[in-house]
């Protein structure tokens, strides 16, 4: 039976649309006027049904959820690729990454010679020009040499792991659930690239009888701690590795979860909840340092939930697609809120896009200086406008063989290899269960057209990819590029 938008995407939790405010955005006269600190949280392959924001009772995500109620939850919030490292490059950047050849992930401990080209300005690099103090605490993945490392890509300070994964923790350490998946591969130790270090020089961090989610968290208080000072705004990258892979979480959390019965699934929903938490202790030492109203928060995952270990929910279309072009694989939780200036309102339909965080945070941090040449939008300016009348945009997303392209309700998904297309009328079919492109054939053109020209001055990627193939994503077949 296929599934309704109605029942798949309920609306916003009656909690979140019971403090909207008017649909205008900037704060009254008199407010402060200061350079706002900003925190970008990123967390790793949570999808979109697994945060309560959008009205659905499958994970309980309280404190990711004030962030929705300060502000704005975007319900179609996209990234622009559905695998790690490629999702980070355009975040930072602001730039679509197969502008630049960033088409495909970076291979942990195989090539470390690849990574984000130093020709590329991150948004470390341009908040420190306009007087920004800039951090990154958690998980890089956009180089492992020495030419890539934080320090060195405009940020002051570096608190992580360099690799697209690593171990949360040892897990003989007392008071830790490891869980074991069909997929799984060994991960007992920590490998040189997913070593915790911090600093200029890299140094090794010996905290491997402490959990990585909690660890994170408390470098990003004593972050803001130490920052708070109103002689100069911050910028801090909190890159969550949580809930990607490998499943481990401390026992407290796992016992509070004793209603479901699948260990795997139980095991990853309980990182969630310490996820969670921690968002929540580092909004917290935003409000106990006085700073709260003049941050500006984002909050997005890299991409959607990897099929292959058992932990995604398929009673959700969006509830998996990592490293495919299905929604669920690019459509992400994506909310902001910065109280001093936008005023809390209803969930934002209209497409959005991470490209849109750069000029957003450039435009806030120096309205008055030239802004770089960027795809993305500035979402204040987006807000002002109701979703009938913001301007058109098309949204692109492509890792050879595999394109998609979206504009308003249509979306064309295209295989190369297969010289297959399908067209998808979001608004009637957001479980993209039924191809239309049939009976549709002029959004067919217009989209193809679309992407071609899109395609047509692109690059050649700087490495190879490293695999495509088929795969079954909750019922529906597509292929999977890596």
């Amino acid at each position: 039976m296929a599934m309704t938008a109605s029942r798949l995407f309920p609306p916003v939790a009656a909690a979140l649309l019971a403090v909207a405010a008017p649909f205008g955005t900037h704060a009254a006269p008199g407010s402060q006027v200061n350079k706002p600190n900003v925190v970008l949280i990123l967390v790793d392959d949570l999808p979109w049904p697994d945060v309560s924001t959008y009205g659905l009772e499958r994970v309980s995500t309280p404190n990711i959820d004030r962030i929705a109620r300060s502000g704005v939850a975007f319900t179609n919030g996209y990234v622009a690729a559905s695998v790690c490292a490629v999702s980070r490059a355009a975040l930072l950047t602001g730039r679509s990454p197969q502008a630049f050849g960033f088409d495909y992930n970076l291979d942990d401990h195989a090539n470390t010679r690849d990574g984000l080209p130093l020709g590329e300005h991150t948004l470390g690099d341009r908040l420190k020009a306009v007087g920004y103090h800039t951090g990154v605490i958690g998980k890089w993945h956009l180089g492992e040499a020495r030419e890539f490392y934080p320090t060195n890509r405009g940020f002051d300070e570096f608190w992580g792991f360099l690799a697209g994964e690593t171990v949360y923790v040892d897990p003989k350490a007392a008071g830790i659930v490891s869980t074991h998946t069909a997929a799984d591969r060994p991960f007992e130790q920590r490998k040189p690239g997913s070593q915790i270090v911090e600093g200029p020089d890299a140094r090794p961090v010996n905290n491997f009888d402490k959990y990585l989610t909690s660890e994170i968290t408390a470098r990003a208080v004593d972050y803001i701690d130490r920052n708070r000072s109103a002689s100069q705004p911050f910028f801090l990258y909190l890159a969550y590795n949580a809930p990607h892979w490998p499943l481990q979480v401390p026992q407290s959390y796992y016992d509070r979860l004793a209603d479901i019965q699948d260990p795997i699934r139980r095991t990853y929903v309980a990182m969630i909840t310490a996820l969670d938490e921690g968002v929540g202790r580092v909004l917290d030492e935003l409000e106990r340092t006085g700073i709260r109203d003049n941050t500006l928060v984002i909050f997005l995952s890299d991409n959607g939930c990897p099929i292959q270990f058992g932990f995604c929910d398929c009673s959700h279309p969006l509830g998996a697609g990592k490293f495919t072009y299905l929604e669920g694989g690019t459509r992400v939780p994506f909310m902001m809120s910065w109280p001093g200036h936008l005023q809390p309102r209803p969930a934002f339909d209209a497409p959005v896009s991470s490209l849109d965080i750069v000029p957003t945070v450039l435009s806030a941090a120096a309205p008055n200086a030239p802004q770089p040449k960027l795809e993305g939008r500035d979402l204040m300016s987006t807000l002002e406008q109701t979703r009938d009348a913001a301007a058109p945009r098309t949204l692109f997303w492509g890792q050879d063989p595999i394109f998609a392209v979206r504009a308003g309700r249509w979306k064309l998904w295209k295989s190369l290899d297969q010289k297959r297309l399908s067209l998808f009328d979001l608004e009637a079919d957001p479980a993209e269960e039924h191809d239309v492109s049939a009976q549709n054939r002029r959004q067919v053109r217009q989209l193809d057209g679309a992407l071609e020209h899109w395609r047509r001055d692109l690059p050649p990627p700087l490495w190879p990819r490293h695999a495509v193939s088929e795969i079954n994503v909750c019922g529906r077949d597509t292929e999977r590029v890596y």
